[in-house]
Formats: structure tokens, sequence, C-alpha cells
């Protein structure tokens, strides 16, 4: 009798992470970032907690020179920009963070989160541009400033779409003794 022994496996090796796909989540941990600290800070500058003035720390020196120099509306008190920031600051900016760290580790959680960040992104940025733009636009003293900022609000979200729904064998759940190639 011939007994047989198991043949030796080796383990399958996930493709490198594409280069967009990086550059993808780095631009999200990114996002998360400069989304939620600035929308933060106006919720205490709505609170009367900070002061954006040439004369406060460095977020309220930004902010005024941004108030000033970009957009006037920056320096008002209104309810609805208030409503934004809390959404931007607690919901939307750890997400971002959530999906760029997803993306970047190729998670299937990814998927997902991914899909509810977009589309709250989405509706985040077209609610404003049809808003706030559209009301405010006479507040806008450097439109090429505001634009710039503004617009990948709404390339991003778009991107992010498209990765999750064309490439999704990219968050595959990965079987036991997988490695990745780095």
């Amino acid at each position: 009798m011939a007994a047989s022994a198991p043949l030796a496996t080796t383990p399958a090796i996930q493709p490198k992470r594409p280069i967009w796909l990086a550059i993808l989540a780095v631009l999200y941990v990114l996002l998360g970032v400069v989304t939620a600290i600035p929308q933060l800070y106006y919720i205490f500058y709505y609170a009367n907690l900070v002061a954006a003035s040439p004369h406060a720390n460095l977020l309220g020196q930004i902010w005024y020179w941004y108030g000033t120099h970009v957009d006037t509306g920056a320096l008002s008190k209104d309810s609805g920009t208030m409503a934004g920031a809390l959404l931007d600051a607690f919901f939307l900016g750890p997400l971002y963070l959530a999906s760029g760290i997803g993306l970047w580790g190729r998670r299937p959680w990814v998927r997902q989160v991914g899909l509810l960040t977009a589309g709250g992104a989405l509706y985040a940025i077209l609610y404003f541009i049809f808003t706030y733009t559209l009301d405010h636009l006479h507040s806008v003293t450097d439109l090429l400033v505001f634009a710039a900022t503004t617009l990948p609000y709404l390339a991003l979200p778009v991107w992010l779409l498209a990765t999750l729904l064309v490439r999704r064998n990219l968050f595959a759940p990965r079987e036991a003794g997988v490695m990745e190639t780095n």
C-alpha cells in the first residue's frame, strides 16, 4: 500500500497595489484630515470658542485669510454652514480616513464603507454646489481658488465609486495563507 502525502502548496501571491489605487488611498486620508480639522474649527468658531483673525492661532489665521481673500461667507455664522460643518467633521471626515485606510490595505470592508463615503460625499458636495454656491456666489472673491478647493470634492467620490464598482476584485476577501507583495 502506498500512502499519498498531501502536495505542498505555495501560497498564492496577490498582485502589487496599483499606483493609482495608492494615490486614491493617500488622497482620501489627506481629504479626511483637511476636511475634519477645519470643519471642527468652524464648529468652535461658530460657538465663539476660537477666533478667525490675523492674530489667532495658525488655523484661525488660515480661516481668516480664506474668509477675506477667497470666500467672505466663510466668516459668517450661518446655521446651514454649521450643519455642513458638523456633517464634515463628525461623519465625512472619519469616513474619508477609513476609506483611505481600507483602500490602502485593499480590505474587503472598504467596499461597503467606500460606497457610504462616496454617496455621502456626492450628496454633500452637490448640495453645497446647488445651494451655497449658487446662493452665495457673490461672496466669492477668488473664483479660481474657490473652484480649486471645491471641484476635488466632486471628482474624488466619482473616482471612488468607479473603483469600488468596476475593480471590486481588488478588494476580494483574502484566503488563509495568501501573501501580498507590496
